[in-house]
């Protein structure tokens, strides 16, 4: 029983309607047979219980314990078939076994591989289709003719083509992130270096500048004293002593009284006024000289 790549794009594994394994006296064992039809109806965890019952009787059997690769393979246990497999590769094993034990291998190295390719992981994707491709050139040196090796063996060489070039482009693809990333970073940085260059010239000519001085006030004196209420500036100009004393005669009316007395004030002063005159005249004259 083999299994089968059916794609050119992702492996498929077909199984037969029956499975068989080999014994030393080269007769059917029972727990095969059962393994063989539960395989059939696709009851591989049973399966796979009757295959091991099988090799407790039959350790030596290449047979069984390719079926029971087979039967974990349909399971996706792909570490534990290819353990079975390569049990069933010994070379104590017929040829037609370990040839189809090789196949199956590589099968099961190719589905690992697909399924890694999925994931974008290509590297160990590419050493997957290796180990599948070098499981097919061994099954076609103990078969020289089988096409299905043949054409599996295509496929795995194919697939690590195609890995290598996804796994290039994947690099490519980083180090221009990469690069963009640190393109980024450095014009960021930039930045912060000149907005704390323009904060410290801001301080530095916040320093110069005295404190409690407001550039507003630093205005010329003729445009302060321009701008003085209109008020103060005719307080400050001088005032015609006519005016003043027209206004205080309005402000202040003289009674009758007033009148006598200011009258008899002038009187006297004529009657005094010669006397006035002659003591200032006397005052300005210089003493006679002596006669000598």
């Amino acid at each position: 029983m083999r299994a089968v790549v059916v794609s050119a794009i992702c492996a498929v594994l077909t199984f037969p309607s029956t499975a068989w394994a080999w014994s030393p006296l080269k007769a059917e064992n029972p727990e095969v047979k059962q393994g063989n039809t539960l395989m059939s109806e696709q009851e591989y965890a049973a399966a796979l219980e009757a295959y091991d019952k099988a090799a407790q009787e039959l350790p030596n059997s290449g047979g069984v314990q390719l079926n029971r690769g087979l039967a974990l393979l349909a399971q996706d246990s792909y570490e534990l078939a290819k353990d079975a497999f390569l049990a069933a590769a010994d070379p104590s094993a017929p040829p037609d076994v370990r040839a189809d034990a090789y196949y199956d291998l590589g099968v099961g190295y190719a589905r690992q591989g697909d399924a890694l390719a999925e994931q974008d992981d290509h590297e160990p994707a590419t050493a997957h289709f290796r180990e599948a491709a070098d499981a097919f050139k061994r099954a076609l040196r103990l078969r020289p003719g089988d096409r299905e090796a043949a054409w599996n063996l295509e496929y795995a060489l194919q697939r690590i083509r195609e890995q290598q070039e996804q796994q290039q482009e994947q690099q490519e693809q980083e180090q221009q992130e990469q690069g963009e990333q640190q393109e980024q970073a450095e014009q960021q940085e930039q930045g912060e270096q000149q907005e704390q260059g323009e904060q410290q010239e801001q301080g530095e000519r916040e320093e110069q500048q005295p404190r409690g001085e407001d550039p507003q006030d630093e205005q010329p004196q003729d445009s302060q004293q321009s701008e003085q209420p209109q008020s103060d500036q005719a307080e400050q100009q001088p005032r015609n002593p006519e005016q003043e004393r027209q206004g205080q005669s309005r402000q202040q009316q003289m009674t009758p009284q007033d009148v006598q007395r200011f009258l008899d004030a002038l009187e006297q002063n004529e009657e005094s006024l010669p006397a006035q005159r002659a003591r200032r005249q006397s005052a300005g004259r210089r003493p006679p000289e002596k006669d000598w």
